[in-house]
């Protein structure tokens, strides 16, 4: 230890002390590093992790049992001695508020942990003497501890004589005390940024902190380090498979799948008031209530065939015309063995698009359910603003019947505007096909044609002039045909392009006023879907895929790969006034073993960038 520095204060000075006032992780936030190509294990997506932990959770991980607290991803892991977060009189994390796995200031991941404070805590009856505070070693031992769980959340767990952890030899790290945690205090917060995540050799993390007494800011540590000196990247990967290949469906890649429990509609949400929802009198979907959208004001609506995709409703927790979150919808979609978008994707599988409108369509019943729009005397439009996801199993034509859980976590209404979250499941009768996490607006007309799309985005644009192609979108093997094609031409590739000079690519598509998809999506309020702004992006990463590996004759082009995470965000639409769509994609990942690709790229409407995507990826799947 290096510079230490203590002082003598009065009761008055320190009581009139302010924090920390210039703590830094705040202020300047740089990109994180990832050690020795490391991945979470791919069943281990963002979208099956939790966004928080309860109290329970946490002793759940003082017991050893990650799946009570992390859910269903970890449950059947082979471990007869689990390491466990501490407990007894070192039970300092009481429950987690927030749990990202690649947020925070260096978008490499996040925690946010609470403790309740009582005035006859030990660590305050031991320290000091009629002067009871919070030791400043225990306050890193706090975050220490808060940044366990997040790394448990992220795979790193075993055998408890297998995972010995210390700091990092010879990483330098810094703590700032500027405020006290007392006897009056009520609860403390332990906020951590990694900053640098891998494996060099053996699993390590470095993150920042911030401590909070009350919410207030005391405590600042830089360069916080962990390592386990006996665990492997092998290890950790090992121990997911062999979970994966012992609860994976037995007949998940069978050519017949039983087709799922057909449910009856509750309330008479059946298909015909579906359909009157999408295009009808509002009233005869909704009852009385929505009479006054039936003539003169406009609702957002679902869409219409061929791009609806809600059957029923079958099941709802919720009080009717209550906007308020906690509730819970269940929908289904009987998928049709011969529907037309089995044919366009040509692979003989759901394309990506279909299924991401299957589980976000219930959100906008849902919030028509609410009574939303009837909270404004101003008609409002309703868009996705972003979300991510993980497809965990391919849908085929005999997939069945696929049931759609929906819970609403957030509400907020503000300046006219109002934002929704939603988390959701789709199921089938071989297991949980797709998980995801989304974010919607309702918005005045006037407040999306003011929109300025995404603003600083980081696009790769260098030398593209000279590398232009200009050639027609392919036919092929794997490829899509219309209607669902969504590139007109390949305006640019570089195969050894991008930052990482793993490749590159831009197409272009004319945007057609008579479009399709403009008259299903949405009566009254013509937009193009988000969702087949991604299919573009993905139908380009698989013209990078044939490019790249050319010999290969697969049998599936797997878009989006399953169980990678990805994540999207919508910042604009495509109507039909704009004459281009261009999307470019950046290769940032390659896997050539299981020929696996992963992209960001970006999607604009004319000049204007509107849309992000991040970490959409590719497989070739052979005979």
């Amino acid at each position: 230890m290096r510079s230490g520095v203590a002082g003598f204060f009065s009761p008055d000075e320190l009581a009139s002390g302010k924090g920390l006032v210039d703590h830094s992780l705040r202020a300047s936030p740089k990109g994180g590093k990832v050690r020795g190509n490391w991945r979470r294990p791919s069943s281990l997506s963002q979208a099956l992790l939790p966004d928080s932990v309860s109290g329970d959770g946490i002793r759940a991980l003082q017991q050893g049992r990650y799946a009570d607290a992390f859910g269903e991803a970890f449950s059947g892991l082979q471990i007869t001695d689990p390491i466990s977060l501490p407990d007894g009189m070192l039970s300092l994390v009481h429950r987690v508020l927030e749990l990202e796995p690649d947020g925070g200031h260096y978008d490499l991941g996040k925690i946010v942990g609470e403790a309740d404070i009582h005035e006859d805590d030990w660590f305050l009856t031991c320290h000091f003497i009629d002067d009871q505070v919070m030791p400043g070693t225990l306050m890193y031992e706090c975050c220490l501890h808060t940044l366990r769980v997040y790394l448990m959340s992220q795979g790193w767990v075993g055998e408890a004589d297998e995972w010995c952890g210390d700091p990092i030899v010879g990483v330098r790290s810094r703590l700032r005390c500027r405020g006290q945690v007392l006897a009056t205090t009520k609860t403390v917060q332990y906020e951590i940024h990694i900053r640098e995540i891998g494996c060099d050799p053996h699993p390590m993390v470095i993150a920042d902190a911030i401590m909070y007494a009350d919410h207030h800011p005391i405590v600042e540590i830089r360069d916080m380090s962990f390592q386990f000196r006996r665990a492997s990247k092998a290890g950790i990967e090992q121990l997911f498979l062999q979970k994966s290949a012992m609860s994976a469906p037995a007949n998940q890649d069978s050519e017949v799948v039983t087709i799922g429990d057909i449910k009856p509609p509750v309330d008479g949400f059946n298909q015909d008031r579906i359909r009157a929802y999408a295009e009808g009198k509002l009233s005869e979907a909704f009852g009385p209530a929505y009479k006054i959208f039936d003539e003169g004001r406009v609702l957002a609506r679902l869409p219409r065939d061929p791009y609806l995709f809600v059957d029923r409703v079958t099941e709802i927790r919720h009080t009717p015309w209550e906007m308020k979150q906690g509730g819970f919808i269940e929908t289904q979609y009987d998928v049709p063995a011969d529907a037309w978008y089995f044919a366009a994707d040509t692979t003989g599988r759901m394309p990506y698009a279909i299924l991401l409108e299957i589980a976000l369509q219930p959100c906008g019943w849902f919030a028509a359910y609410m009574g939303s729009a009837l909270t404004s005397k101003v008609d409002l439009r309703f868009r996705n603003l972003g979300g991510d996801g993980v497809q965990l199993i391919p849908v085929t034509p005999e997939i069945g019947t696929l049931t759609v859980k929906v819970h609403c976590t957030r509400v907020a209404a503000s300046g006219g505007m109002i934002i929704q979250n939603y988390s959701m499941e789709v199921l089938a009768n071989c297991g949980l096909v797709y998980k995801a996490k989304t974010e919607f607006g309702f918005f005045s007309a006037r407040a999306l044609d003011s929109q300025v799309g995404l603003r600083e985005v980081d696009r790769w644009q260098r030398e593209l002039p000279a590398s232009k192609v200009n050639e027609p979108y392919p036919e092929g093997k794997g490829l899509p045909i219309a209607p669902i094609t969504m590139v007109d031409t390949v305006q640019c590739f570089q195969a050894d392009g991008g930052r990482n000079g793993l490749g590159f690519i831009r197409g272009v598509s004319r945007v057609d006023s008579s479009a399709w998809f403009f008259k299903a999506h949405f009566y009254q309020d013509p937009v193009m879907p988000g969702s087949l702004g991604v299919e573009a992006a993905l139908q380009l990463l698989k013209v990078v895929a044939c490019k790249r590996w050319p010999e290969v004759e697969p049998d599936i082009i797997e878009t989006v790969a399953i169980g990678e995470d990805h994540r999207w965000t919508y910042r604009g639409q495509v109507v039909a006034k704009v004459e281009q769509v261009t999307v470019e994609l950046e290769v940032t990942a390659v896997d050539e073993e299981s020929m696996t690709l992963w992209a960001k790229g970006y999607l604009m409407a004319d000049q204007l960038v509107i849309y992000e995507l991040e970490n959409f990826s590719l497989r070739m799947v052979r005979p």
